[in-house]
C-alpha cells in the first residue's frame, strides 16, 4: 500500500477546516459510506446517527466553539453536511449508542483494538522518549487516513497527527514534545451518553504547550466513552490514563516501559468497573504482555527497530499484536490499519500502513 498523504493546514479555524475538507473530500465521502454500513450492522439508522450528531454538536460547541468552526470548514470544503462530519468524529460514541440496551457480545464487536508502547529515556539506547502503537480497526479504514501537519498559532504549537479524514485528531505529537496515542476500552459506564467525542479532546491535548495542560484537557473534559490515553513528553515523562466517562485511573511506566492493550490494568478499575472487552477480545491479555516482555528484555538498549519488532509480533495470528485481517462476530473485518512510531523530540513520525503485508515505513516530519 502507498504512503498516507500529508495535508498542511494553516491560518484560522475556518481556513484550516476548509483546506482539510477540500483536500480530503474523496476520503471523507468514503468514510461516510463505510460508517453508514457499519452503523446499520449495529442497529443505528443513518437518520438516527445524524440526529445524535446534532445533539453532540451542541455539547461540542459549548466545549470549544473554535474547533466547531474548524469542523464547519471541513464540511464546507468536503461539500458535506456538518452533522456528517460530526459523525466521523463521534463515530465510536454513536456506533455503540445502543450497545448497552442490546446486551449482546456482537453489539460490542469492532472497537479500536490497539497495542501501544512508550519507552522512556532510561530504557532507550540513545536516551530518547519513543512512543508507538499498532492501531487495529476496520481494515478498509486504511483508505481513509491522512496525516495533518498543522501550523502553530498564537495559542497552540504545531501539530502532526494521523487521522481518519475529517477528524480533528487521532494519534500524534506537537512542537512542544507532547505525544498521545489512544486505545479503545469498553466499560460498564459506556453507551448512550452525550459529551465530547474523543477526537476533539485529543486535539485539545495536542494544542497544549505543557504536559500538565494536556493532561488537564483530558481529565476535565465531559467524556462520553472510555479510552486509554498514553501521553508522553520528549523530556522524559509519560502516563497511561484509563479514562471512563466518570473516572480516571492512572498508570506509570514500569522499568522505563509503559504498555497497554484493550483491557483495564488499574487494580482499582478492575474492582470498580465491569470490563466488557476481555470476554470478546481475550487476546488483549497476551498482546499487552508480549510487547511488554519484548521491551523489558531490551531495557536500556531499546531502539526504534526494537519497537518495530515488538509491534510486528505474530503470535496467535490472526489475533496477534500485528493483526492480520479476520472477521469478528457481527461481520466487521479488523486488522492492523497501521503501525506508528513517534520521536516527538526529533519531530518524527513513522507510519507503516497494513503492516501484516510487510511493514514499509514512511517518515513524516513536523518541520518538513
Amino acid at each position: 500500500m502507498t504512503a498516507f498523504p500529508m495535508i498542511r493546514l494553516a491560518g484560522g479555524p475556518r481556513e484550516r477546516g476548509v483546506e482539510h475538507g477540500r483536500q480530503a473530500a474523496d476520503r471523507i465521502a468514503l468514510a461516510l459510506d463505510l460508517y453508514r454500513a457499519e452503523f446499520a450492522r449495529k442497529g443505528v439508522a443513518w437518520e438516527e446517527a445524524l440526529a445524535l450528531a446534532s445533539e453532540f454538536l451542541t455539547h461540542m460547541r459549548a466545549y470549544d466553539a473554535e474547533l466547531v468552526t474548524e469542523l464547519e470548514g471541513i464540511a464546507h470544503g468536503a461539500r458535506q453536511p456538518l452533522p456528517a462530519i460530526v459523525i466521523i468524529n463521534a463515530r465510536t460514541e454513536i456506533m455503540y449508542w445502543k450497545a448497552g440496551k442490546q446486551k449482546t457480545r456482537e453489539a460490542l464487536v469492532g472497537a479500536d483494538e490497539c497495542t501501544s508502547a512508550v519507552a522512556m529515556p532510561e530504557a532507550t539506547a540513545d536516551r530518547r522518549t519513543l512512543h508507538a502503537m499498532n492501531w487495529d480497526w476496520q481494515v478498509d479504514c486504511a483508505e481513509l487516513i491522512v496525516v495533518l501537519n498543522i501550523a502553530a498559532t498564537a495559542d497552540a504549537p504545531a501539530i502532526l497527527t494521523s487521522v481518519e479524514a475529517g477528524q480533528l485528531a487521532r494519534h500524534g505529537f506537537n512542537g512542544a514534545g507532547i505525544a498521545i496515542t489512544i486505545n479503545g476500552l469498553h466499560s460498564s459506564q459506556d453507551y448512550g451518553r452525550f459529551g465530547i467525542p474523543s477526537p476533539m479532546i485529543r486535539r485539545r491535548m495536542l494544542m497544549s504547550t505543557r504536559l500538565a495542560t494536556a493532561m488537564y484537557a483530558l481529565n476535565n473534559a465531559p467524556r462520553a466513552f472510555s479510552h486509554y490515553v498514553a501521553v508522553s513528553h520528549a523530556g522524559g515523562e509519560a502516563f497511561g490514563i484509563e479514562a471512563t466517562p466518570d473516572d480516571l485511573f492512572v498508570l506509570s511506566p514500569q522499568n522505563g516501559v509503559l504498555v497497554h492493550a484493550n483491557h483495564f490494568q488499574s487494580p482499582i478499575a478492575q474492582i470498580k468497573l465491569t470490563d466488557l472487552n476481555i470476554a470478546r477480545l481475550p487476546e488483549t491479555l497476551y498482546r499487552e504482555r508480549r510487547v511488554a516482555r519484548h521491551l523489558e528484555k531490551a531495557a536500556g538498549s531499546i531502539t526504534v527497530d526494537t519497537i518495530k519488532a515488538a509491534l510486528a509480533d505474530s503470535y496467535g495470528s490472526p489475533d496477534a499484536v500485528c493483526r492480520s485481517p479476520s472477521q469478528r462476530p457481527g461481520g466487521m473485518v479488523t486488522g492492523t490499519v497501521y503501525t506508528l512510531v513517534m520521536d516527538a523530540g526529533a519531530k518524527s513520525m513513522l507510519l507503516a500502513p497494513k503492516p501484516y503485508l510487510g511493514a514499509h515505513y514512511t517518515e513524516y516530519r513536523l518541520d518538513a
